[in-house]
């Protein structure tokens, strides 16, 4: 399939939809064998590394807020800050997609058998995945560019959460066999578009920041439309050029791959346990046949 076949082809309506014919993509690597046989133990541990690695991060940037020692209401103001926003849906997003990929290696160990649609669970961590992915790439590109000040100090958390979350973006988009639509960018600007609200309202009911400043960034200032109105109708006209830009790095990936291995076929498992009993009854039934049939020559000498 050509390039522009193959965009014209990710352009469809119905990808709009969080829906896909291969679901056990949302449980393996792009590097494991295909068809997919079966949920590998290296990969569950692969996303419990990163799980628990995030998750550490988590906490330890929200017990540093305002200080080791500050105050529970100090430390409310962690919650103001769309980089924190997006650092916990990252936290949320890896740990449910730990806790899948785990119950699908037990499920698979149990019965071996894979899901056979995309189910609820599957869903909502592929909107989870689109939450992290564009804004982790878009934040570390705004902190970098419009918000850093030269003159402050580059802590470890401001590394982690400004340039590792991206670094894990890259990684797992390299990684994982998640699938990736164009068509998904609404899922990440809504998610900015609520944070958006949120530092609306709380300017309008006189939130401020913990040096007292009624801004929470400098380019969202309600009281500096000028800047404010253009930051946000930037954000608008890139989310759906990043999401391409996201889904070029997974067309890459899977390129790569079918260069390296060959062509990814469908994921194909194991034959459901009730077409197995099907199979084992008919031969259990000729046998039950044979059986009974007499020998033809048994028959006639007795």
């Amino acid at each position: 399939m050509g390039c522009w076949e193959t965009i014209r082809q990710e352009l469809r309506i119905s990808n709009f939809k969080v829906n896909h014919p291969v679901p056990h993509l949302f449980l393996a690597s792009e590097w494991q064998e295909h068809p997919v046989a079966c949920v590998r133990l290296w990969y569950v541990v692969y996303r419990w590394v990163w799980a628990l690695y995030h998750l550490g991060w988590w906490a330890v940037s929200l017990a540093q807020e305002g200080g080791w020692n500050a105050p529970i209401q100090r430390k409310g103001y962690f919650f103001i800050y769309l980089t924190n926003w997006a650092y916990t849906s990252i936290v949320l997003m890896t740990t449910a997609h730990a806790s899948i990929v785990t119950n699908a290696w037990l499920t698979y160990r149990r019965t071996a058998q894979l899901p056979k649609t995309t189910t609820l669970r599957l869903k909502v961590l592929w909107v989870m995945q689109n939450v992290v992915f564009l804004p982790a790439l878009l934040i570390t590109a705004a902190y970098w560019s419009a918000v850093y000040n030269p003159d402050d100090p580059i802590g470890a958390i401001n590394v982690d959460v400004h340039i590792i979350n991206s670094v894990y973006v890259l990684i797992d988009l390299c990684v994982s066999a998640t699938p990736i639509r164009i068509l998904h960018f609404y899922i990440p600007f809504v998610f900015m578009f609520i944070y958006l609200i949120f530092t609306l309202v709380y300017w309008a009911a006189g939130g401020t920041t913990p040096e007292g400043g009624t801004a929470i960034y400098p380019i969202m200032d309600w009281e500096n439309l000028q800047v404010t109105l253009p930051f946000v109708a930037c954000c608008a006209v890139f989310s759906p050029i990043m999401q391409a830009t996201v889904w070029a790095v997974h067309q890459a990936r899977v390129a790569v791959r079918e260069r390296c291995f060959g062509s990814r076929s469908p994921l194909a498992p194991l034959p459901h346990p009730a077409t197995m009993d099907v199979i084992l009854g008919r031969d259990a039934s000729m046998e039950s046949v044979n059986e009974r049939t007499p020998d033809p020559v048994t028959s006639h000498i007795v």
